[in-house]
């Protein structure tokens, strides 16, 4: 139940596709993998900053440590690489931003 309450929020589904996807991405440095296996392990292990004695409470601290390592994995991850995941298309190596759009404008005086 918990684990579907928090795929719920977008910005927990996002945060775990794209580490998902920059985890098995050749591109990224190896020692930054340490992060989301930390993670794995955190969850699995039995030893917890707040015990297990009651569904839902103990595993706050779980959901808050992963929260944490897996952000902290996606943040200092190579931003192109992230963007990549993120719009789901490789970028062209001069193209840094996805968004951009070349465009002509011109200034009008009201005098």
């Amino acid at each position: 139940m918990l684990v579907r309450m928090l795929l719920a929020i977008p910005f927990v589904g996002q945060l775990l596709r794209v580490s998902w996807l920059l985890f098995w991405d050749r591109r990224v440095f190896p020692l930054l993998k340490i992060f989301p296996l930390a993670a794995v392990l955190y969850v699995i292990s039995p030893v917890d900053f707040l015990r297990d004695f009651k569904l839902g409470i103990g595993q706050i601290d779980d959901v808050i440590v992963t929260g944490i390592l897996l952000t902290l994995f996606v943040v200092l991850a190579p931003r192109k690489l992230v963007s990549e995941h993120l719009h789901g298309r490789k970028l062209d190596d001069d193209d840094d931003e996805p968004d951009a759009i070349d465009g002509k404008y011109r200034y009008v005086d009201k005098e």
